[in-house]
């Protein structure tokens, strides 16, 4: 926005980002302490994470297993679950190498 050279307050992106996670468009995670990264989530197909603690890289990944978990676990707690958060915190392929 700021290269478009258009004005907009910080309150008022914190104030859109509060409403787009409201209305389930957009899902805040919380890698870290430092910083947050907000992902859009309509449309999007389920998916995990895994982060590198070293260069901070974010790699997506699907596996089935942790869908069969999740409904397990639900059925064991006679619940429904609506939705989960997994993520990984290691060293990744091109950190490990070096």
């Amino acid at each position: 926005m700021k290269n478009n050279k258009y004005r907009v307050s910080r309150a008022t992106l914190y104030n859109t980002i509060e409403i787009l996670q409201n209305c389930h468009l957009l899902i805040k995670h919380q890698f870290g302490e430092k910083y947050a990264v907000y992902e859009q989530a309509f449309g999007t197909k389920y998916h995990d994470h895994f982060i590198c603690v070293n260069c901070n890289e974010i790699i997506e990944f699907c596996d089935s297993r942790i869908l069969e978990i999740e409904k397990d676990i639900a059925n064991q707690l006679n619940a429904q679950a609506l939705r989960h958060s997994f993520y990984i915190f290691g060293i990744c392929k091109n950190c490990s190498k070096k």
